[in-house]
């Protein structure tokens, strides 16, 4: 997390995660559906000196818009995890999403670090998610046809190129695409609907 990120957190109880982030230079907004933590939130962040980058709003998680977060972070139950994650997905590709403890199901994390050793508490696993750009379809490319189906972050597929047809393995991270086809590796760029391969 850098100054220049916006950070949201969902379901911010008493603000602690939403006040670091501030005391680290983001400005950071905290959803809280309980008005009373809201309000707790909103007084520790002035005790704090930092409620001018740090705001909380009493939200429905599911109405509230996530499109302006560059991070997003939750320690949130599995079955809301899995709800927010359709509406997670569609964020701008390099989102970052941090989870405390819980899993989103089938989208595997990116990174996890066990905590356990610095963690007196019993929630001492945190996931990382970077949303990936959505990259499934036909893609024509100076080195032949590229076909990808996308799971997640997770890609397969074909090149079709010289004749031949190879089978294709990769990942997406962000706007960034890695894949392997007949050997070698290559490297992309998603630019809208299309890739760009680097040199």
């Amino acid at each position: 997390m850098t100054g220049g990120d916006f950070v949201m957190d969902l379901g911010s109880g008493d603000g602690r995660t939403v006040i670091t982030a501030a005391k680290r230079g983001a400005r950071a907004l905290g959803v809280e559906y309980n008005p009373d933590m809201v309000g707790l939130s909103t007084r520790n962040a002035e005790k704090e000196g930092v409620s001018g980058r740090a705001r909380f709003v009493q939200a429905d998680l599911f109405e509230t818009d996530f499109s302006k977060a560059s991070v997003i972070t939750m320690f949130l139950l599995p079955d809301i995890n899995l709800k927010l994650r359709p509406k997670i997905l569609r964020l701008k590709p390099g989102t970052r999403v941090v989870s405390n403890t819980f899993t989103m199901g089938e989208w595997k994390a990116d990174e996890t670090a066990d905590l356990s050793s610095q963690c007196d508490a019993s929630y001492c696993t945190v996931l990382l998610w970077i949303v990936p750009a959505r990259v499934a379809g036909t893609h024509k490319l100076p080195e032949g046809e590229l076909k990808l189906k996308q799971s997640f972050q997770m890609l397969s597929g074909t090149l079709s190129t010289e004749g031949k047809t190879l089978p294709v393995k990769g990942k997406v991270h962000g706007d960034d695409i890695s894949f392997t086809a007949g050997g070698r590796e290559y490297h992309a760029k998603a630019n809208g609907k299309s890739l760009e391969l680097n040199d």
